[in-house]
């Protein structure tokens, strides 16, 4: 997963540069994840010092090559700049097959200079970080994915109890639900400090969170008062709120790839909610058989198929996106208790946290059959998952004993145990990092 960057150029002499015209091109066969950065650097305080100031920031999606929207083209003004540099962040199984090219357009829209971006030395994986909640001691436990090494801890209000978390699409941000001050926080992660913070209605308690890809909205479901509450994540502000059914218990989300449908599970009301997220409206409700808790699910990352735990029949349904109707299901053990659950990113796998079986399921979603299942000591109340970008690593927060177990897609054994705070609730891994 390379970074492709210009280095700094200098804008200057006849023929000045007034317009980047920059093309990104997935070659091969799987789907990559691009951010496109045109920065300059502004001086600092100190004799010969500068900081890297960001003019322009995109986040696109490159189907694979051959296909519809393989390819991007954009335009950019660098008319004002005396110093510019072109910086793309790939990511995803297709981020190795991306090639960029640079063509600078002088004042008559003419072609001065061309280049390719090189990749540079830094790799992807080394700066992406997995964000623990650690619920009770009122903390983050920011962690080094390609490491696994502690870099951080974001110390949040005692009291404010935070649950469950998010990352923005362009890894820029944090998402946190705090059931104690009802507040939903925003964490900057360039300096990992709160950038703002929401505050809910006295009668809510907000509690499962998705941000939308390529949107500028996020998802929060809230409790008491049970409600999808919208949040507009540029002005960082309420902007709408959807009832739901009195007691459905509205306990986690999901999104599709494209970001055009939302999913929230009602565990109460044995239900899974389809949103319109152009509209924010509810257009269709799935009800599960008869005394379902529908406690987690994860969309394929093709869209079609979602996958629903049920921590009452303790089953997993396979729903057809589609048509919204079951098409398979998946049988678990007596007291299994499904946590929750989230997909590889080929979409071969998905991984899921049984807490009354202190164990993780890895499920062959080709088959829809079990294909192993990974033990955790006795007791460890695993309630959240995450995966890497690359596919190649599962972190699992085990609530018990404050630690994460990381598990190694390849061989499907724990490789490391993390220690958090007390009580780690929820992990999120930025999926891209855009700074």
């Amino acid at each position: 997963m390379p970074v492709l960057d210009t280095g700094l150029l200098i804008n200057g002499g006849p023929s000045r540069t007034v317009k980047l015209s920059i093309t990104a091109m997935n070659t091969g066969r799987q789907r990559a994840l691009i951010g496109i950065q045109v920065y300059t650097v502004n001086a600092g305080e100190g004799a010969g010092y500068s900081s890297v100031a960001i003019t322009s920031s995109y986040l696109i999606h490159l189907q694979p090559m051959g296909q519809s929207e393989s390819v991007f083209t954009g335009k950019y003004s660098v008319a004002a700049l005396d110093v510019y540099g072109v910086r793309v962040v790939t990511n995803g199984l297709g981020a190795g097959d991306v090639v960029v090219t640079m063509a600078e357009l002088n004042d008559n829209d003419a072609i001065a200079r061309q280049r390719t971006l090189p990749a540079m030395p830094a790799r992807l994986e080394e700066l992406l970080l997995a964000y623990a909640v650690n619920h009770t001691q009122h903390t983050i436990t920011v962690i080094q994915t390609s490491t696994n090494t502690r870099v951080a801890t974001i110390k949040l209000p005692l009291g404010s109890s935070p649950r469950l978390l998010d990352a923005s699409p362009d890894g820029t941000k944090i998402y946190v639900t705090c059931h104690g001050d009802q507040t939903v926080r925003i964490i900057d992660t360039t300096n990992h400090t709160v950038d703002a913070i929401i505050v809910f209605p006295s009668s809510t308690i907000p509690f499962a969170i998705k941000t939308l890809p390529l949107s500028n909205k996020a998802y929060v479901t809230t409790l008491v008062e049970d409600s999808i509450t919208i949040i507009d994540t540029s002005s960082q502000s309420i902007i709408r709120t959807i009832p739901l059914p009195h007691n459905s218990d509205p306990s986690s989300l999901a999104v599709a790839p494209d970001g055009l449908l939302a999913y929230c599970c009602c565990m109460n009301a044995g239900a899974v909610i389809v949103l319109d997220t152009s509209t924010d409206s509810i257009i269709a409700t799935i009800h599960l058989p008869k005394g379902s808790k529908p406690s987690c699910l994860a969309i394929t990352p093709d869209g079609q198929f979602l996958y629903v735990g049920d921590n009452h029949h303790n089953k997993v349904y396979v729903i057809t996106a589609k048509t919204c109707r079951i098409c398979a299901s998946i049988k678990l053990d007596s007291g299994s208790d499904p946590q929750n659950i989230v997909i590889t990113p080929d979409g071969a796998l998905a991984y899921m946290a049984n807490r009354g079986s202190d164990e993780i399921m890895v499920l062959n979603l080709s088959r829809n059959e079990i294909l192993t299942t990974i033990d955790l000591p006795e007791g460890s109340n695993a309630t959240d998952l995450a995966v890497t970008a690359d596919g190649s690593k599962v972190y699992v927060t085990m609530l018990t004993f404050g630690y994460i177990a990381v598990i190694d897609v390849q061989s499907q054994l724990p490789i490391a145990i993390l220690p958090t705070g007390s009580f780690p609730s929820s992990i999120a891994i930025t999926p891209i990092l855009l700074h």
